[in-house]
């Protein structure tokens, strides 16, 4: 969830495609429908609710947010493929938008938008995601007891879609924070996830990726981090979570309570940390392992 940024009707369904890639996704699904079970050169998939793993734990949740709970399952599509030696780990997400700028009965502050333009704000998200948690990259580095140890490329892409939805996202147009600053964020300008498919974006926040301040873009990167499972991490007042501890697949452990982080309080713009990809070893292992790949040790790089 995002915090309150220190800057000072009806609804429809927004009708709009983002054209990220759309192939690519194509061509991993049809090569995973061949799949061999148990074979090393693979392209294996799941589509759906990833989680829980209980090797999350926020420290100290603050009563009234759903970020205070551990290990929040989240939904996704997950494609690992490799040629025997080495692979991709390509992790998708289809969000469908509703346009509630004019739902002023959920969200009285919201200032109405019409359905173009707001798909045209929209389109600017999904790549600020992908720029986000593309540009370390991640690595994980897997090894299992019929292939041995190979090295998997973590890549995200993201799409506004109309259809065959992982989350659905409410679209609110309030400036700032917003006069009703409620703890909860549903009467106020917060962006936030509720784990495992849906939420809600704030195009008023200027920390927004939507609008032309390119300086900023940090706002929904940080909310698709919370897409994935991963929690708040930031420590200051109203909103302190006390930390966040990992449990990483190859039996380390990182307890990090930190604010200058994209999970902190979002004054880096892009995904860096090793553990902010924790998830998505676990997701990774899960899809190997149900195709008879039996896992030993994963490391996240």
């Amino acid at each position: 969830m995002s915090k309150p940024s220190t800057s000072s009707s009806s609804s429809s369904t927004t009708v709009v495609e983002y054209d990220a890639r759309p192939e690519d996704i194509t061509q991993l699904r049809n090569r995973a429908a061949n799949a061999t079970p148990g074979c090393c050169t693979c392209a294996y998939r799941k589509s759906g609710r990833f989680g829980s793993f209980n090797k999350i734990h926020q420290l100290r949740a603050d009563g009234v947010t759903p970020n205070g709970q551990n290990d929040s399952s989240w939904k996704g599509e997950v494609i690992v493929e490799s040629d025997g030696t080495s692979g991709t780990v390509t992790v998708y997400h289809g969000i469908k938008a509703l346009n509630k700028t004019s739902d002023t009965g959920s969200y009285p502050d919201t200032v109405p938008m019409n359905n173009e333009d707001l798909a045209a704000r929209i389109a600017k998200i999904p790549p600020a995601i992908e720029r986000a948690w593309n540009a370390r990259p991640y690595r994980l580095k897997i090894t299992d007891a019929q292939c041995g140890e190979r090295l998997f490329v973590v890549t995200f892409i993201v799409q506004i879609v109309t259809s065959g939805e992982h989350f659905t996202i409410d679209f609110v147009n309030v400036p700032g924070m917003g006069t009703a600053n409620d703890v909860r964020g549903i009467l106020s300008g917060r962006s936030y996830i509720l784990p495992p498919d849906r939420g809600k974006f704030n195009l008023g926040d200027p920390r927004t990726a939507s609008d032309n301040n390119a300086s900023q873009d940090c706002l929904e990167p940080h909310e698709y981090g919370h897409m994935i499972g991963l929690k708040d991490e930031y420590l200051d007042v109203p909103h302190d979570r006390g930390g966040v501890k990992y449990e990483f697949p190859d039996g380390t452990r990182e307890t990090v309570a930190v604010n200058g982080e994209l999970m902190g309080n979002m004054e880096i713009k892009t995904a860096r940390p090793p553990r902010y990809c924790v998830t998505i070893a676990y997701a990774a292992i899960a899809v190997l392992e149900s195709h008879g790949c039996a896992v030993t040790d994963c490391e996240i790089l």
